[in-house]
Parts: C-alpha cells; sequence; structure tokens
C-alpha cells in the first residue's frame, strides 16, 4: 500500500453468502472477535478504507493462513493473465 500508516484494503464479510467461490470462514481461522453464526468472505469485494474515516474499530481477526487463501483468491480475480488470449 502507498499510504500504510492511512489506509487498508479490505474484503467482504458477511453472515450470508449464496454465491459460489465465497470462503466459509472456520471457527479456527478465528484470532479473536469470532461472530455467533458462520461467516464467510467474498474475495471479489474490495473496499480501500480510509483508517481514521472508515475504522471505528476492529470486530474480528483472522489468521495469516486464512488470509493468504483470500489473498490468493482475489489476486485471481484480478489478474486474468491465464486463459488469456492475448500476448
Amino acid at each position: 500500500m502507498p499510504y500504510p500508516d492511512e489506509e487498508s484494503i479490505a474484503v467482504a464479510f458477511t453472515t450470508q453468502s449464496h454465491h459460489a467461490g465465497s470462503f466459509a470462514v472456520p471457527s479456527e481461522a478465528w484470532v479473536r472477535g469470532e461472530p455467533g453464526q458462520q461467516s464467510y468472505v467474498l474475495p471479489w469485494t474490495l473496499a480501500t478504507l480510509k483508517d481514521d474515516l472508515h475504522v471505528v474499530g476492529r470486530q474480528g481477526s483472522v489468521t495469516g493462513e486464512f488470509t493468504d487463501q483470500v489473498t490468493t483468491a482475489t489476486i485471481s480475480y484480478l489478474d486474468n493473465s491465464e486463459g488469456s488470449d492475448s500476448a
């Protein structure tokens, strides 16, 4: 990130997901703040958050391993070079 002390990139977490490609967040992936119901991550839904405007508090944290899985999926949506017909 160009401004790591001011901004973050976030993906959407939801408690309802009917979309193929969403990730169910397993209980063991929560480091803290596990909600009372199943949560899902939508790796194609990104937002840049201004820390002083949009981030009021954290609802939870997940493990680095789970974050890496979501990051890999997010990159696959952004990098269409695989299977691309252009040179």
